[in-house]
């Protein structure tokens, strides 16, 4: 089945009894209720976890200009930046859509603003289905129980996301295990 909008919002009506929609350009209530809320809770739900669907990696080099002090150089954040997983440095911070560290370059690695629904993971799909149920609830039905039952499963859902990616990505004690210095001892 093609994942869209539509269907995921269609899904998340679906779920507190709502109406179904055709479109989000239709001039009905639910639509217009799924237009206004649908892009900024994709982008809180795309920032909550590191879904793998949503992962760049970008080298970054550092502006001219430089950071008045506590940090040697300043990178900027690309334009499609939501989330940073890795940044090849602990010592950093985010300000002002720039990244102030004292490295040279930054290798960085972060979840973009994925707004193909066509390449998303089930749970992401879910996770958004789940949320948009919570959220449409009260407006839609007058109650919030459905709403809440929904923003309940959808916590549950992102605990099992990072139970998942955990398995995916090898922690960091492995990854020192895999390093030269551990072959070279051999």
């Amino acid at each position: 089945m093609s994942v869209s909008k539509v269907t995921i919002c269609n899904n998340a009506l679906s779920m507190i009894g709502g109406q179904q929609i055709a479109s989000f350009e239709e001039e009905s209530k639910l639509a217009q209720l799924c237009r206004n809320i649908y892009d900024t809770t994709r982008l809180a739900i795309l920032r909550s976890h590191p879904w793998s669907c949503a992962k760049k990696r970008q080298i970054l080099s550092p502006v001219s200009t430089y950071p008045s002090f506590g940090y040697s150089h300043a990178f900027p954040l690309p334009a499609d930046y939501v989330l940073i997983i890795s940044a090849n440095t602990e010592q950093y911070e985010v300000e002002n859509r720039y990244i102030l560290a004292n490295q040279e370059r930054i290798n960085l690695e972060y979840v973009f603003n994925n707004d193909n629904e066509q390449t998303w993971d089930a749970m992401l799909v879910e996770a958004m289905t789940l949320k948009m149920a919570a959220k449409l609830c009260k407006p839609v039905t007058g109650s919030d129980a459905a709403g809440q039952s929904a923003d309940a499963q959808f916590q549950l859902l992102i605990r099992q996301a990072r139970t998942i990616n955990g398995q995916e990505r090898p922690s960091q004690d492995v990854q020192f295990a895999e390093s030269a210095y551990y072959w070279e001892r051999f």
